[in-house]
């Protein structure tokens, strides 16, 4: 007489569709959208393997590590249950982490500062009294308020860039944007070769976003390559319009705005709009805030 095979595989999946039972029961966020969407309860049952993968992406994403440590099997992706017709089916979806870094990156039109800045937050910016009266600035604009521009100078590493990219990254966050975070010494000197080149309209395109951006930071103003096109065709029209539209702007320098007067004056006949330009700064600034010589970052 042939021995009775028991199927000891069978016994382990019933374990195993247990415990998927027993773990989707104890998650009340997979339990109230699955009675949201008007699965049975028998559904429940005879399509908890689909439903479970939705149970562990929820526990997963509770705990969320950040976009960039994502582990799990469908990194940056949700499993999402989907009831119609009586069927129960899956459906990968963005998870909520990637769409806010898409919408976070979205409003960053240029972006002249290191990724690794992206987590950082006003938290991290020390607590002097310059640092404090700069915030108290961009305060006004969090509440729908303005009131000028920021200057900041000071000596290489004093935080002057971490500074405008924490605020930046800070307004990136509260969808204040678009922003263009340029750094000058790179940027202008680009716009001003494209004198010499067939982008005239490309030219001219940038000077419109960067007139117009609702938040611009120009980071190592002065060291840039100067030129009396660049200052009467790039920077003396991008400002201007700017201060007439009451557009917020932090400009980043290792110089004074008295400083910027002299360099930009470049010759007898550039003094005049020199002036303007310095004129414009003192006016939309106020009081230049230094950040001292000390390398903080």
């Amino acid at each position: 007489m042939e021995k009775l095979k028991v199927n000891f595989e069978v016994k382990e999946d019933d374990d195993i569709l247990s415990q998927m039972k027993k773990e989707f029961h104890e998650c009340a966020a997979a339990v109230k959208y699955c009675n949201e969407i008007g699965i049975p309860e028998e559904q429940i049952d005879d399509n908890i393997t689909k439903i479970f993968d939705f149970v562990c992406d929820i526990n997963y994403c509770r705990r969320c590590p950040g976009v960039k440590e994502c582990k799990k099997n469908n990194p940056l992706l949700i499993s999402k249950v989907i009831y119609k017709n009586g069927v129960v089916s899956n459906q990968l979806v963005p998870c909520k982490a990637l769409l806010k870094q898409m919408s976070f990156e979205k409003q960053f039109k240029v972006r002249d500062f290191p990724e690794e800045w992206y987590n950082k937050t006003l938290k991290d910016l020390d607590e002097s009294k310059e640092r404090k009266a700069a915030l108290k600035k961009y305060a006004i604009l969090t509440k729908g308020g303005y009131s000028g521009w920021i200057y900041l100078n000071g000596g290489v590493g004093t935080g002057r860039s971490f500074f405008a990219a924490v605020v930046a990254i800070d307004a990136a966050n509260r969808n204040l944007g678009p922003i263009c975070f340029l750094n000058c010494g790179t940027r202008l000197r680009e716009m001003g070769d494209m004198q010499y080149s067939k982008k005239g309209n490309e030219l001219q395109d940038l000077i419109t976003r960067y007139s117009s951006v609702p938040f611009l930071v120009l980071d190592d103003f002065g060291n840039e390559y100067k030129t009396e096109f660049i200052r009467d065709a790039i920077i003396y029209p991008i400002l201007s319009y700017r201060a007439s539209k009451n557009l917020f702007t932090i400009i980043t320098s290792d110089f004074t705005i008295a400083e910027i007067k002299a360099m930009y004056a470049i010759n007898k006949p550039g003094e005049i709009r020199a002036r303007q330009i310095a004129n414009l700064l003192a006016n939309e600034c106020g009081p230049e805030i230094n950040l001292g010589e000390i390398k903080i970052h």
